[in-house]
């Protein structure tokens, strides 16, 4: 099937060649006809399948239609914002209409002043929707047709509330589309409350596409950084993907791999906006061939040319696992995934600790609760002159004492 048997328009065509797209995929294939004829929608589809260029196509073909007066694209981290505007940008080109996206990390004002142009399409974060809506910049009831994207994310990192919120707001006579990696628990029961008479459009299993290769590498601990080296030296030329589990583990590999001569960005959450999409571009450009980071790139991340992922730190869960893979054949490309296994448990380091826990070298298995000796407080000798040393009154090194001798 082509593009042309879709029902799209000339202009959005244009669009679409310009990207370079030859065919659709499944779920625009599947997505696409009912978004245009206005029908509700409950979708789960795996990253990298082209699930935003489907709603995408959709929404802009019933705005240029006259059929939708203004939509709203609900994401769950600001990444996904940028990426999913940039891309209904170029796919609204030729019809002349604005999308703009709203999301934390940003000057607010710099924000409002993109929005009092004027738009049609408004990508947004939960928490920046609700902050502009109350500030009387936009008004949630003008929206007309609602797209979440990533709900099953958008749930688990606690926007149920402000989902919520913003649903119940929106007009009845509305377009309703809902994107998810799974369909069950929560996802469900919004779909059954805010996406009625929908219809259920499942793409592929849930499992890595087929397109990608999939390597485990037993490794020990201590040998895992100079392996990762090794692997990359293996694969050079090729834009790699390093996944680690926490944000000092992301600096320290970044670090690493510097030192051994190797062109390498970071990217994790406590970097400021501009600083993270200044990474992401920079990667895309192909500045530097290498990019360490935690989830956060795990989703909502279009660069289609990551040819190889590396897990240095194994996912959390299968979920997670699927999204990380994701960032690599995407579009029916192919790709490849290399996890670091190993039975060892992991070293713990003393920066792996929370600030506000004290590090304590493992000791030994601690004593049983009743072998340790309570002190009684009847037999303490509170102001005891014997208590010598700073802040008890006693000499300091270097003072006579009450006898005439100086301490040493």
């Amino acid at each position: 099937m082509k593009f042309e048997d879709l029902g799209i328009s000339g202009k959005t065509l244009e669009s679409i060649s310009e990207l370079g797209y030859e065919t659709p995929t499944e779920v625009q294939v599947k997505a696409v006809p009912h978004i245009i004829s206005g029908k509700n929608l409950v979708v789960r589809s795996q990253t990298g399948t082209g699930k935003t260029a489907a709603f995408g196509i959709g929404l802009i073909e019933r705005i240029a239609s006259g059929t939708t007066s203004r939509a709203l694209i609900l994401t769950p981290t600001r990444e996904l914002a940028i990426q999913v505007c940039i891309e209904l940008r170029k796919l609204a080109k030729h019809h002349g209409f604005s999308v703009q996206a709203a999301y934390g990390g940003q000057n607010i004002a710099a924000q409002i002043r993109d929005l009092q142009r004027g738009y049609r399409i408004l990508v947004a974060t939960p928490g920046r929707l609700l902050d502009l809506s109350e500030r009387r910049v936009v008004r949630i009831p003008d929206f007309n047709a609602v797209v979440l994207d990533e709900a099953d994310h958008m749930l688990d990192i606690g926007f149920r509330k402000e989902v919520f919120s913003i649903l119940s707001q929106l007009p009845t006579e509305r377009l309703s589309l809902l994107f998810s990696a799974t369909v069950d628990g929560e996802v469900r029961q919004i779909a059954s409350r805010y996406v009625p008479d929908s219809e259920l459009i499942e793409v592929g299993e849930m499992r890595t596409v087929s397109t990608i290769e999939e390597d485990r590498m037993e490794v020990m601990h201590a040998e895992k950084q100079r392996k990762l080296i090794e692997t990359l030296n293996s694969h050079k030329g090729v834009k790699t993907l390093v996944f680690a589990r926490t944000k000092r583990g992301v600096m320290r590999l970044a670090k690493r791999l510097g030192e051994s001569g190797m062109r390498v960005g970071m990217l994790q959450g406590d970097m400021p906006q501009q600083k993270r999409t200044r990474t992401i571009d920079g990667f895309k450009r192909g500045e530097f061939p290498i990019l360490v980071a935690t989830n956060v790139a795990a989703r909502g991340l279009h660069i289609d040319d990551v040819g190889l992922i590396i897990n240095y730190d194994e996912a959390e869960d299968r979920e997670t696992h699927l999204h990380r893979s994701g960032r690599t054949g995407r579009m029916g490309a192919s790709g490849k995934v290399i996890t670091f296994v190993s039975d060892e448990p992991p070293l713990q380091r003393r920066d792996d600790f929370s600030r506000g826990n004290r590090w304590r070298p493992f000791r030994g298995p601690s004593p049983p609760q009743e072998e340790i000796p309570i002190p009684d407080p009847s037999r303490r000798r509170f102001g005891s002159r014997r208590r010598f040393g700073p802040g008890h009154g006693g000499p300091r090194p270097g003072q006579r004492g009450r006898r005439g001798r100086r301490r040493s």
